[in-house]
């Protein structure tokens, strides 16, 4: 649809009767060309497209069977057998064209990369996709791990390069004091590769124990899977618990990782773990448990003795509280049946009474 110029005055001559006569042959000539679309079959511009572009300049419309003409835009590549050209028709339609006539165009196709993979998640490589890259394992990423497909002026391109995979190596690990580890004259450890510590033997009395992971292995580039374990003497206390039985790790001598077990003796109960183990500082963990005369709560065990004695006792208090009931409901009982017989001894009484009064005739 046309529409008008504002009407304004022009510059320096106010409101002159020439104004006047060019809003109103604007107007008329909107009007007009509105009149002729509607009563007409002409078509307005079809509406934008993201990947067409419209050729030369729009008009406010058109008539039956004028063509229009679109390209492709920047980015885009016209697809064979689709239209490009629209036709105005009857009732103000057009020919269809779509979005369909153009694709994008696409980055250079990347390849995996040695020792590692190149995955596209949009099934693309057109100008909008990204490629993601990772290494196989033993492998590390150097570089971006994620690249992305630019339009730059016409032409896409990627916004960094393929990545490369380099291999996971370790230093050897780090020595532990009064110990060694296995392989200690590889300069460079490979992924998953592992070595084993252990202790220097000691004098008779003082054996050294090895406190931490025993194996450690090459986790990542630079990187072993927990720190160093240590050469210690570990020697817990003797693990004696009071009124109660070990059941396990019996022995005189007690060292890292040694494990025992109790029991309390009938009667007592235990406050704690059952289970300690001996740690890398001489010390019980958790700590040893303490038997305690009696039970922890109502619902613990029970002597069989004592059991029977409160079972009996809630059966008696039960027969005497049965037995009260009985006899208060037998005396309520009989205090009624007394009740109606001294009403009927003395309604007798008043009836006698009455009788004798009566005048006889």
């Amino acid at each position: 649809m046309v529409s008008s110029a504002p009407c304004t005055a022009l510059p320096g001559r106010g409101k002159s009767s020439f104004t006047l006569q060019r809003c109103l042959l604007g107007i008329f000539l909107a009007t007009l060309a509105f009149l002729l679309f509607t009563l007409s079959d002409a078509c307005v511009l079809p509406p934008p497209f993201q990947a067409l572009e419209l050729v030369g300049k729009p008009k406010p419309y058109y008539e039956v069977g004028e063509e229009v003409t679109y390209r492709c835009k920047k980015g885009y590549d016209q697809v064979l057998g689709f239209l490009t050209i629209a036709t105005c028709e009857p009732n103000h339609t057009w020919v269809p064209i779509s979005d369909d006539a153009c694709m994008k165009r696409k980055c250079p196709y990347l390849g995996d990369p040695k020792f590692g993979k190149a995955d596209y998640p949009n099934g693309t490589y057109q100008w909008g996709a990204q490629v993601h890259f990772s290494c196989s394992s033993g492998y590390y990423i150097i570089g971006k791990a994620i690249i992305n497909c630019v339009l730059k002026g016409e032409n896409p391109h990627w916004d960094g390069k393929v990545p490369q995979c380099e291999k996971i190596l370790c230093a050897p690990p780090p020595k532990i004091k009064d110990g060694k580890y296995s392989f200690s004259d590889i300069e460079v450890f490979e992924y998953m590769e592992a070595v084993t510590y252990s202790c220097n033997k000691k004098p008779a009395g003082e054996e050294l124990t090895l406190v931490g992971e025993k194996e450690l292995y090459c986790a990542g580039n630079g990187v072993w899977s927990s720190s160093p374990p240590q050469c210690k003497v570990v020697k817990c206390p003797f693990p004696a618990v009071e009124n109660g039985n070990q059941l396990l790790g019996l022995g005189k001598k007690f060292s890292y990782r040694d494990t025992v077990v109790f029991e309390c003796i009938q009667g007592y109960y235990m406050n704690g773990s059952t289970t300690s183990v001996c740690n890398g500082e001489s010390v019980w963990e958790p700590p040893l448990p303490k038997c305690l005369k009696g039970y922890p709560n109502p619902d613990g065990p029970f002597d069989d003795e004592f059991a029977q004695w409160i079972i009996l006792l809630i059966i008696l208090i039960a027969i005497v509280l049965i037995a009260i009931i009985i006899l208060c409901l037998y005396r309520r009982f009989q205090r009624r049946k007394k009740g109606k017989a001294v009403r009927a001894q003395y309604n007798t009484y008043q009836k006698s009474l009455t009788t004798s009064a009566e005048p006889t005739t």
